[in-house]
């Protein structure tokens, strides 16, 4: 059986060298590819109009198709794909390295590091400028900073609010002018506002900058995907950036960390799964095991899609390598959705059967190096697809507090499992779209439009951020050990 794969993808491809000249690509091929785009959503997404009508959707896709064809190039094409409205964070499209690096060269970044909070942009770390950390980003090139969040393209399911963005990098998307140059007006922590303009910077500047900026604090586990240690003589800290692990790798893990906090008969776990963008589902229970105050508990999630043919067959490709499906191979990937998805009596919905995940286990059993301490639930807006399953069962299990920000993912379903892939012929990005929903505890199908994320118990207001990161501490984590004494 394939793997169950619940993550949300980048949007943007690793950079390689240009090989390819963005000139290359004709006007009218954005327009071609927008148009190609949104056929094969409503052809092949397995419930595009879970938040939005088809007229609704339609209204929406036009007006995105007049922003490209008023200024068709290529990052406009980017910042305005069909993917930006219809709600799905896993719908996601990436770029040609080529092309995209072609397109770098061609532009002078944003030289600032940045980092969104409360709905406020501030600087994120030290600068050649003298801006001081912790001040208010407030206009960029005469646009409003909050104008230039809502161009960005963001990753989540419905109508979630999400402020984790790469935004230096979108601003410098957005903001890109002849001159190369960016006229910053901000606020310092004296509440003065003041205003200076900066020339541009190459790629490998902003990415050195980006690096050196105060957060995230926990750059280990960015690196090694998982990484835990005592942080002060009650408490131990477990990151878990990704589920995506082999299940016997994860459980050696995970085995290790439990062992180390046993050893040392700590009474306080701090769980952080910020960033964490899903991976594999059954990895969410298995993780919960060793945290259950239960000798069993209940691990329940449904597969369901209303698409289990493929639909749209033009330009569909093997991810891996890039080849272009055969006959065979959609016969192939039809017989497998046949296999594993009955239809429902009623509804249009075909819902997985048994074949579809041999190895799930509805009642699942604590481990025997369980924690039964005090636990605190770190999640962002990236707390994204399986992530967003374990936040969702901790929160259903009424295992401890969770503070942070809402998952990017809705609490009670996403879309995942497994994806298909599509390269576009002009600007060759490749479409990621899933095959099926996934719906979480016992949640139905039917009438799910407005959905949440897991919301937090505990927020970080923006005082107590701001005396953090002029610090250089991580605020979450701090204000988590706050709420153990």
């Amino acid at each position: 059986m394939k793997r169950i794969l619940m993550t949300a993808l980048v949007c943007y491809s690793i950079l390689g060298f240009a090989q390819y000249s963005l000139s290359e690509i004709p006007k009218d091929g954005y327009l071609k590819d927008f148009d190609i785009f949104v056929e094969i959503i409503q052809k092949q997404h397995p419930n595009p109009y879970r938040f939005h009508s088809k007229e609704e959707f339609t209204k929406k896709v036009d007006s995105l198709r007049k922003v490209i064809e008023k200024n068709p190039t290529y990052i406009n094409f980017h910042l305005n794909t069909p993917a930006k409205i219809l709600g799905d964070g896993h719908l996601s499209i990436t770029t040609d390295s080529n092309y995209y690096g072609d397109f770098l060269q061609s532009i002078l970044f944003f030289p600032i590091a940045t980092y969104i909070h409360n709905g406020h942009a501030f600087v994120n770390g030290n600068n050649r400028y003298n801006i001081e950390i912790g001040s208010q980003i407030l206009e960029i090139n005469n646009l409003n900073i909050n104008d230039i969040i809502k161009k960005a393209p963001l990753s989540s399911d419905g109508n979630i609010k999400v402020e984790n963005i790469d935004l230096s990098l979108y601003i410098s998307f957005i903001c890109k002018n002849n001159s190369n140059t960016y006229t910053i007006k901000y606020k310092n922590l004296n509440g003065e506002e003041k205003t200076i303009t900066t020339d541009g910077i190459n790629y490998s500047q902003f990415y050195y900058e980006n690096e050196h900026a105060v957060l995230p604090i926990d750059l280990i586990t960015q690196s090694q995907g998982i990484y835990g240690y005592k942080i002060n003589e009650n408490t131990y800290y477990l990151s878990i950036k990704s589920f995506g692990y082999d299940e016997s790798v994860f459980y050696e893990t995970l085995k290790k960390n439990f062992q180390i906090i046993k050893d040392l008969k700590l009474k306080n776990l701090i769980l952080d799964i910020r960033d964490n963008s899903g991976g594999i589902i059954n990895n969410i229970p298995l993780l919960y095991s060793f945290i259950s105050k239960e000798k069993q508990f209940t691990n329940s999630y449904r597969y369901a899609t209303k698409v289990i043919n493929i639909n749209y067959k033009d330009y569909l490709i093997e991810a891996q390598t890039n080849r272009f499906y055969s006959d065979q191979d959609i016969i192939d990937e039809n017989n497998f959705m046949r296999q594993r998805f009955d239809k429902d009596t009623e509804g249009d919905y075909y819902s997985g059967n048994n074949r579809l995940d041999d190895t799930y286990i509805k009642n699942y059993p604590r481990d025997g190096l369980f924690f039964d301490g005090n636990v605190a639930l770190i999640i962002n807006n990236k707390t994204f697809s399986a992530a967003t399953y374990f936040a969702s069962l901790f929160k259903k299990e009424k295992r401890g507090f969770i503070l942070g920000k809402e998952t990017g993912s809705c609490s009670n379903f996403t879309t995942a499992a497994w994806f298909i892939y599509y390269r576009l012929p002009n600007t060759k990005s490749v479409i990621s779209i899933p095959r099926s929903e996934v719906f979480f505890n016992e949640n139905t199908k039917e009438n799910i439009t407005n959905c949440t994320g897991v919301i937090p118990d505990y927020t970080i207001d923006t005082n107590y951020f701001l005396k953090a990161l002029k610090a250089q501490k991580d605020p979450e984590v701090e204000y988590a050990l706050s709420l153990f004494k």
